[in-house]
């Protein structure tokens, strides 16, 4: 069942915005008396505390620069005036729900000053704060990160959901309020959070309820908060990526990253994250885009089969590891000379602690693809593939010669993917 408003006090709501939207220098009484009527529908009209405080933070500014003068004047930003729109094109067809259907996921959450973490019950994820968090973790904007914390864990485990009630389980009392109330007045980087998080549910038509956990009882999620495994965070240079992209085409999407490493706005994770359009690149076509993939070096077998049977065109970057038996089946997919990265410290780093790889001593290559003259598996279309190859001084050699042989048998100067 539902409540909503009667046809003639919409459209009292509507003539008293469209009035204060066009007045140049409003009164500030009439500000508030339309402020009044807004928080008046807030029963019959579900999503109506997004769109009032714009205007309510402004009048309130303009009480105190006039002393508490209510019959004075005012300005209206554009972020008021958008409020204002918003009450007249939706208030028509607004209405909300007497009760609602009981939680279906329900997500615990918790911030630290070094990350975030968050559980549904079955998973459990984390990691660090990126810079801009760090920032607001060292001026102790706890409420602001405690939110972001359960924004995070939503995004993850909500990324495929639609038309449902989530429960957010926060320690955080200020942080519940301002979910639970769709914002807030006295702190503006917290109303931001809020309404970020209920943009995003609205777009997905998940009703969230927000409720209070003891931090007793949030150990899964603080824990997650406080301990990470930074083994698993390479990343390339940025700099490098970029001047890789210049050369070879910048790709669509990377399949192996995290929201700290990732270098590309699409990409897939290995397990829940937030922000990652999917999840286990092995269970998405490698074909359908340009793909970027640094995978775990216990990987890179699998992505070599990948490639070849999802007739994929991609980067890919590996360790020389010339005694491995994957190596001669890696040189047999290189379609191009190899793009030698600089032997420096900041060729691969932790983008969380800005600590080099293990393994700085090696250098990085990049091949381009062409499109191979061979079928593969019988089609009739054309394969091509990227590969991007680790080596070492004492290999850069050995490569060259084996590359040159193959070069002798084309008449292109390039390689051409071998599947076989």
């Amino acid at each position: 069942m539902l409540v909503t408003l009667p046809s003639d006090k919409s459209k009292e709501i509507i003539e008293a915005c469209s009035k204060l939207l066009t007045a140049s220098s409003p009164i500030i009484r009439t500000v508030s008396a339309v402020i009044g009527r807004l928080v008046a529908t807030f029963s019959a009209v579900q999503y109506g505390p997004l769109h009032y405080r714009e205007i309510e933070r402004e009048k309130i500014t303009a009480l105190k620069r006039h002393s508490g003068h209510f019959d004075r004047s005012m300005k209206l930003s554009s972020s008021a005036k958008a409020d204002l729109l918003w009450w007249i094109r939706h208030v028509s067809g607004a209405s909300r729900p007497i009760t609602r259907e009981h939680h279906t996921t329900c997500i615990t959450s918790d911030a630290s000053g070094k990350g975030w973490g968050a559980t549904d019950g079955k998973s459990q994820i984390g990691g660090r704060w990126n810079e801009v968090e760090k920032l607001r973790a060292e001026n102790n904007e706890i409420n602001h990160l405690e939110m972001l914390a359960s924004f995070l864990g939503l995004q993850a485990f909500c990324v495929n959901s639609s038309n449902c009630h989530v429960l957010l389980r926060l320690d955080n009392t200020t942080a519940v309020a301002y979910l639970n109330n769709m914002g807030g007045i006295k702190s503006l980087a917290c109303n931001v959070m809020a309404k970020t998080v209920w943009a995003w549910c609205i777009q997905r038509d998940i009703w969230i309820t927000a409720s209070y956990l003891p931090g007793i009882a949030n150990e899964i999620a603080d824990k997650k908060s406080r301990q990470f495994d930074d083994q698993l965070e390479w990343m390339l240079n940025k700099e490098i990526f970029a001047h890789i992209c210049n050369i070879l085409g910048k790709p669509e999407i990377d399949l192996f990253a995290t929201r700290l490493n990732a270098q590309l706005k699409r990409y897939v994770s290995w397990k829940a994250d937030p922000g990652a359009e999917s999840f286990d690149a092995f269970t998405v076509d490698w074909s359908s885009s340009l793909f970027y993939a640094f995978p775990p070096f216990a990987l890179i077998s699998r992505c070599l089969n990948k490639i070849e049977q999802d007739c994929a065109e991609g980067i890919l970057v590996v360790p020389n590891w010339t005694t491995q038996i994957l190596f001669p089946k890696l040189l047999g997919m290189l379609v191009s000379r190899p793009i030698i990265l600089p032997r420096d410290k900041t060729v691969l780093s932790n983008p969380a602690s800005g600590e080099p790889h293990p393994l700085h001593l090696f250098c990085v290559a990049g091949c381009p693809a062409i499109h191979s003259r061979v079928p593969v598996f019988g089609t009739t279309n054309a394969n091509t593939s990227r590969v991007m190859a680790g080596i070492n001084t004492k290999a850069i050699q050995r490569l060259r010669q084996t590359m040159d042989r193959i070069l002798s048998f084309t008449e292109h100067p390039y390689f051409v993917l071998n599947s076989e």
